[in-house]
């Protein structure tokens, strides 16, 4: 074999192995680029998850939960052309079901002055609200549902995250209150009623309002008790003082 061929062999080999190489390197990138978009399909879907699974059902709409579901089908169908898992054609039955059960929404508890039970609740909450808002932003982004339906749903959102505020506001009266007596909260309690009256089309206002109606009347009644035994110990103390002075005078 002469010396130029055996140089051609040596140069087909290497132009093989070069070959070779390309092919597993673009193998390996198209795996790690399918691994790396499953990735983010699974955050996205874990994202809508814990939204849905997390938000107090008194502040979900059913269209709220529709498209919540809706975007996390579309995300499990997409997972499922890249890996044919069965495993993930089992959360997509698992949704399909969750799909199908009714809307249960939440009923504001009779006499309360808020619908979350503390602080803490309340917070969260709120959070939660924020981190939809920005959810169903990036959904108008994608042009993924209704444009209309979607700046409904941020609308409400945004009612409801001012009334958790309201809400707020109205703990801080509560503890005024124990702490320094209705008639000192008074005032946090009628600014929270005018700002609730705003909202005379939100879900079981009526109920709220009833119930710090009934707040505000306790406290100015209470306060009028106050005011008028105030006035009495005054008053008795001006007669003490006028008998004293009298007694002073004639002695």
């Amino acid at each position: 074999m002469s010396p130029t061929q055996i140089g051609m062999l040596i140069l087909g080999g290497i132009l093989v192995m070069a070959v070779t190489a390309y092919i597993i390197q673009s193998i390996e990138a198209q795996r790690r680029q399918r691994r790396m978009k499953l990735l983010a399909l699974r955050d996205q879907i874990r994202r809508a998850d814990h939204l849905l699974g997390s938000l107090p059902s008194f502040y979900v709409t059913p269209d709220i939960r529709a498209v919540l579901i809706k975007y996390m089908e579309l995300r499990w169908r997409q997972v499922v052309e890249l890996d044919a898992n069965p495993a993930y054609r089992k959360e997509m039955e698992k949704l399909a079901q969750q799909a199908s059960e009714p809307f249960e929404p939440g009923h504001y508890p009779t006499g309360s002055l808020t619908y979350c039970s503390d602080r803490d609740t309340g917070r969260r909450a709120r959070a939660l609200l924020r981190e939809l808002a920005q959810f169903l932003i990036d959904l108008q982004k994608q042009q993924l549902f209704s444009q209309q339906t979607l700046n409904e749903m941020i609308r409400h959102i945004k009612q409801s995250y001012s009334r958790i505020t309201i809400e707020l506001e109205l703990m801080d009266a509560q503890m005024t209150e124990e702490i320094s007596g209705p008639q000192v909260a008074l005032h946090t309690y009628r600014s929270a009623m005018t700002k609730l009256q705003s909202f005379n089309n939100a879900y079981q206002i009526d109920a709220q309002i009833f119930a710090l109606t009934r707040k505000i009347e306790e406290c100015e009644r209470v306060a009028e008790e106050l005011r008028q035994q105030t006035e009495e110990e005054l008053r008795q103390r001006d007669e003490k003082e006028r008998e004293r002075e009298q007694r002073e005078r004639y002695r």
